[in-house]
């Protein structure tokens, strides 16, 4: 019996270090991983602020710029602007609105003094085929260039219509800039690709964060690979 539990105690003895040491092993990969999730969600709060606020001020660079223009560029084709501009309506931007739409009234009322506008534009609405569209709207446009040297309201109007336009875009482009701040959301693209690498060209602070947001962005991937390989044990590639 002795000779048994000496036996047995030397066993357990000689297990304990082999033991200890995949503990170890263990703990140390455990470890290992939990300082990979605590980075990977510091790099993800790191990689949200800079593209946030490479958004908003690319988004601000890009109002400015538009301000300098004579006419709005595709504003008016960004689903949520359209919507505050023409269904939200909201109250501080009314004064703007309904000064678009007398400038609008203004102008649509002098086109419509003259028939023939009223039946191209009506053959142009009612056109169905890609082709009928393209040919009516030459002529459209043929009239619109007439009237332009001819009638000397025409420009005036089409001025107030545009800058009232402008006007009221661009102040909705802000409120909507204001919002997604105030949310900490993206603001929809109403740039395009062009335009922004122009914007990010000629300023130093949209080239720093647009730097800073493809390092992070890396730094996310290489960090996700590690975590994966070793939380499911993956082989090295």
């Amino acid at each position: 019996m002795k000779k048994s539990i000496l036996s047995l105690t030397f066993a357990v003895c000689c297990l304990l270090p082999v033991t200890a040491q995949t503990l170890s092993k263990a703990d140390s990969l455990q470890n290992e991983i939990a300082l990979l999730e605590n980075a990977l969600t510091n790099i993800q709060a790191d990689l949200q602020e800079k593209t946030l606020q490479y958004n908003w001020e690319l988004t601000e660079k890009y109002i400015e710029y538009c301000k300098k223009l004579s006419r709005i560029t595709n504003f008016n084709q960004e689903p949520r602007l359209v919507q505050l501009a023409t269904t939200i309506k909201p109250q501080e931007l009314e004064p703007l609105r309904l000064a678009y739409e007398e400038a609008k009234k203004e102008f649509d009322a002098l086109l419509e003094s003259y028939p023939e506008y009223i039946t191209l534009d009506s053959l142009y609405k009612r056109a169905i085929t890609t082709e009928q569209k393209k040919d009516r709207k030459v002529a459209l446009d043929g009239f619109y260039q007439r009237i332009y040297k001819e009638d000397k309201a025409y420009r005036p109007l089409l001025e107030k219509r545009r800058k009232a336009i402008k006007e009221h875009y661009i102040a909705c482009a802000y409120y909507l800039l204001n919002e997604c701040k105030k949310n900490r959301e993206i603001v929809p693209e109403i740039y395009n690709y062009k335009t922004e690498r122009i914007l990010k060209e000629t300023n130093p602070d949209l080239q720093q964060l647009s730097i800073e947001i493809s390092t992070l962005s890396g730094l996310q991937r290489e960090t996700t690979r590690k975590y994966q390989r070793l939380k499911y044990n993956l082989k090295e590639d």
